[in-house]
């Protein structure tokens, strides 16, 4: 147990240190552009920031490869990770917001770790007044490449229409489509265990997992997975499970650090699909039984591309774990077939509830689609043999009676598609629905009772990916 709680603690420590030395940067930086009102570069004054910025920068360096420091509105961007600030260092991050855009700039770049004349020479252009006849980023970075420096640069200050969403909901839908465009790319380009892009993963894993802790809006983070794409079915069924993993580890009480590592294991879940090959599957049609053999072998694929991880980050077992584990049964049964059986970890047991769910609501060629309140019904059925019984009611109780992206009809007699559940368990059958009407759709915490599914066969059911 001991060591399970060791493995969780460490699972986003790459971001902890991350973020810390951002904090650090930024508290360095304040310091040289404040002296740098007073005194010229070449002061003794500058030695201690111009020393600790270099440790700090070469640190985060060898901790991602890159490190830019990004502002936008009052909001400071460790390597697209929002930094969070603290009460007591408020005051320094809004004076390294303040200064940085009266100078039109949006951030400061490093590719290497910088020697002290780089750092004296990116002090001393900082010193300069802007001039409002130029375009800062360039006349910036036109002035490090006139020193010789070639580490550092400026970074352009964002326009309003390009700020970072305020909407949750555009905010969570780019991150889903951030998460599949990874995926995809991974899927299709990965050659070998070392190509994987874990840096990259564990940003898009980090954005969601904040995503997941923000409220209000009738929005759930739920609703991402109800988009569905039958031709890169592989694609969004990896994203969707990452995404509902999350969700479920978020009700059942786990922190930042445990939904970080659950998401990242639900990423990776399917990984040994890059070992199919893709007329299988992709195959648009009923798959023979050696085309299933070989479908079936994607575990222990996954489990063989994810394990060579292992030596330089402990974490990764549990992503092998899951990869091999995620089709063994609660009762042992299931694939692969081990010749000792190691019970399923707890990881493992929510990634095999929610992709089963996930899978089951999706149309495909060879399987029937089930509705959401069907499938639910199926997980209960075969828990306490497929399924850990605890947690597949506890999944039931987080997904609701009424799931995200279920088209009702309410006892009005109003079609509507549900985009939030009731948390208050009394009133789980009234959640918060988009309703149809007319011509429009209404977002409403609906006073009516919604009391059955609209049947698919009516025309009433709708891609609630299109609207929540």
């Amino acid at each position: 147990m001991t060591r399970t709680n060791d493995t969780r603690r460490a699972s986003s420590a790459e971001a902890r240190a991350l973020l810390d030395l951002a904090r650090s940067a930024v508290r360095q930086m304040v310091v040289m552009i404040r002296n740098s009102q007073l005194y010229d570069p070449s002061n003794t004054v500058f030695d201690e920031p111009i020393k600790k910025i270099r440790s700090t920068v070469e640190g985060a360096i060898a901790l991602e490869g890159a490190f830019d420091l990004e502002i936008d509105g009052f909001e400071v961007f460790a390597n697209g990770i929002r930094v969070r600030i603290d009460l007591r260092n408020i005051h320094l991050f809004r004076y390294f917001v303040e200064e940085l855009t009266r100078r039109g700039l949006g951030g400061v770049g490093f590719s290497e770790a910088p020697d002290a004349p780089a750092v004296e020479a990116f002090v001393r252009l900082l010193a300069n007044p802007p001039d409002d006849s130029k375009d800062h980023t360039a006349e910036f970075n036109r002035g490090m490449n006139e020193a010789g420096v070639t580490g550092i640069r400026a970074l352009p200050l964002r326009r309003h229409e390009d700020t970072l969403p305020t909407d949750r909901r555009q905010r969570a839908i780019e991150a889903y489509q951030q998460a599949l465009d990874f995926i995809r790319q991974s899927m299709i380009n990965l050659e070998s265990p070392a190509d994987i892009n874990l840096r990259e993963a564990k940003r898009i894993i980090y954005k969601l997992v904040d995503l997941s802790f923000e409220g209000g809006g009738g929005f759930s983070m739920l609703g991402l997975t109800a988009i569905k794409g039958h031709d890169e079915y592989t694609f969004n069924h990896m994203v969707n499970v990452c995404i509902l993993a999350i969700a479920f580890g978020q009700r059942l009480g786990f922190e930042r650090d445990q939904l970080s590592q659950l998401g990242l294991c639900a990423l990776y879940h399917d990984l040994g699909k890059i070992d199919v090959p893709l007329d299988v599957l992709l195959k648009h049609g009923p798959l023979t039984e050696e085309e299933w053999a070989v479908m079936g072998n994607h575990t222990v694929f996954g489990a063989r591309e994810l394990f060579p991880m292992i030596a330089a980050d402990r974490d990764a077992m549990t992503r092998v774990l899951v990869a091999l584990q995620h089709h063994v049964g609660h009762d042992g049964t299931g694939y692969p077939k081990l010749r000792m059986r190691i019970d399923p970890i707890l990881f493992t047991r929510i990634v095999a509830i929610v992709d089963t769910f996930d899978a089951m609501t999706t149309k495909r060629v060879y399987q029937e689609i089930f509705l959401p309140d069907r499938a639910l019904a199926r997980l209960q059925q075969v828990s306490g043999t497929k399924y850990d019984p605890l947690l597949v009611k506890a999944f039931v109780a987080c997904i609701g009676i009424y799931p995200v992206g279920s088209t009702v009809l309410l006892s009005s007699g109003v079609v509507g598609v549900v985009c939030e559940p009731n948390q208050d368990p009394k009133w789980a059958h009234r959640p918060t629905v988009r309703l149809a009407t007319g011509n429009r759709w209404v977002t409403t915490r609906t006073s009516c009772h919604c009391y059955r599914f609209a049947h698919t066969r009516s025309g009433w059911r709708i891609n609630a990916g299109t609207y929540f």
